[in-house]
């Protein structure tokens, strides 16, 4: 099959969930006999990256040995990141080169920056497939949380999104027409997959009219096992592991207030993460960090790494402030046999209540979180039984097994639909 994957930007640029599941799914797909593409924008210079000969305007380069292609930023309308606007020539170049290139069948994993791509796929009649990551389509601010730092209950067709988040920028009928059109995306897909039952449940709410599959994300397994743990001198105190983007949402200020408020010999906190987004919160951040010997902070770090610390660690500590859809390093965390502690919001929680392996705290607050650490110092045999309930999740080759038979029977559907064969 020929498989297009469309998404919201990409490797090396950023290096979020959403890319490592894409990136993931493209290679175990290209490992069994598939050809993919990736498809995606830029919003700077990607290193490497060279003019398309193919797409009109796009960089080209290989990631992995997948090949790329990126739409500078410049290309998109104003907006893309907070909507569905789309550019009508934008969107005839996309088209032209879909005919040309003649896809099988398209999977987009995100749906911001891409409504143009989606309105190409969409007027060249190649069926698509929206695997949804977090809640762009049915909030601009993506995460379901209002602008006061409150659980948003959902869009209500865009009418609680003027009322409870409505910008200077947005317009109340502006609101409800994204929600529209967040609706007519996910109704032209041919299948809609989401991670986890916390997201299912969420859109099924949201545009009751939809049906929405459930397929969780893959890992890679053989990739953990090879990983070699970091040396670690024997009983030397709890060590603390964070993994994630350093962005306001995640809450690693939490966790580092938190730890501060914990004297125990021994304690120590690796966090890994790439900087996105507000440098004054990486400024913050920073400053906890150089006040407390105990941070070891080694900033984005390549998979083999993560995985190697994570082996090396006692517990992982997810302290966000959003509700996460799935979390992939939860899932490996807990395939390395490494417990966790994790906000009471998303899906994270969830999985926690349904198998254990760890413990759910509230979001944003410090002297929960504070004490909690004291606990598991204070009764360290807690660890061993949070590690007896830790689940295997599935392997990346399996999701790549079931993706690739979705594949075949939206192919398979869309040719019996097709006027040819009807004739």
């Amino acid at each position: 099959m020929r498989i297009l994957f469309v998404l919201h930007q990409f490797y090396p640029e950023f290096s979020g969930g959403t890319e490592r599941i894409t990136l993931n799914l493209a290679r175990g797909l290209q490992r069994a006999g598939h050809q993919v593409q990736v498809l995606a924008c830029a919003l700077g210079n990607p290193p490497g990256a060279r003019p398309s000969a193919e797409l009109a305007g796009a960089l080209e380069r290989v990631v992995e040995g997948v090949p790329v292609l990126v739409l500078p930023r410049s290309l998109l309308p104003g907006g893309a990141e907070s909507g569905f606007a789309v550019d009508a020539r934008l969107v005839a170049t996309i088209r032209a080169w879909l005919e040309a290139r003649e896809f099988d069948i398209a999977h987009v994993t995100h749906t911001m920056r891409a409504a143009s791509a989606v309105l190409a796929l969409q007027q060249a009649g190649l069926p698509y497939l929206l695997t949804l990551t977090d809640f762009f389509p049915a909030c601009y601010r993506i995460n379901l949380m209002t602008l006061d730092g409150a659980r948003c209950a959902g869009p209500e067709r865009g009418t609680r999104c003027d009322r409870d988040c409505g910008p200077s920028v947005w317009t109340d009928e502006a609101l409800r027409a994204r929600y529209r059109q967040g609706r007519d995306i996910l109704a032209g897909a041919a299948l809609r997959v989401c991670p986890s039952e916390f997201v299912a449940r969420q859109y099924r709410h949201d545009f009751p009219e939809l049906d929405f599959a459930v397929l969780p994300h893959g890992l890679d397994i053989l990739g953990m096992l090879a990983a070699q743990p970091q040396p670690r001198a024997p009983h030397d105190g709890l060590h603390l592991a964070y993994a994630g983007t350093l962005i306001p949402q995640k809450g690693l200020d939490v966790l580092l207030r938190a730890l501060a408020q914990v004297d125990a010999p021994g304690l120590r906190l690796t966090v890994m993460g790439a900087r996105h987004g507000d440098p004054s919160y990486h400024d913050d951040v920073d400053l906890l960090m150089a006040a407390d010997p105990r941070v070891i902070d080694l900033g984005e770090v390549s998979q083999a790494k993560l995985f190697g610390q994570l082996k090396n660690a006692d517990l992982l500590c997810l302290p966000t402030r959003v509700p996460e859809t799935f979390s992939l390093t939860l899932n490996e965390a807990a395939a390395l046999g490494v417990p966790a502690l994790v906000s009471d919001l998303g899906a994270p929680a969830d999985a926690i209540a349904a198998w254990g392996g760890g413990r759910a705290l509230p979001a944003d607050d410090v002297h929960a979180w504070a004490e909690a650490i004291r606990d598991i110092v204070r009764q360290p045999e807690v660890l061993d039984a949070w590690r007896r309930r830790l689940h295997l999740p599935a392997r990346i080759e399996e999701e790549c097994f079931f993706y690739e038979s979705l594949y075949r029977q939206l192919i398979e559907a869309g040719m019996a639909a097709s006027p040819a064969a009807a004739a």
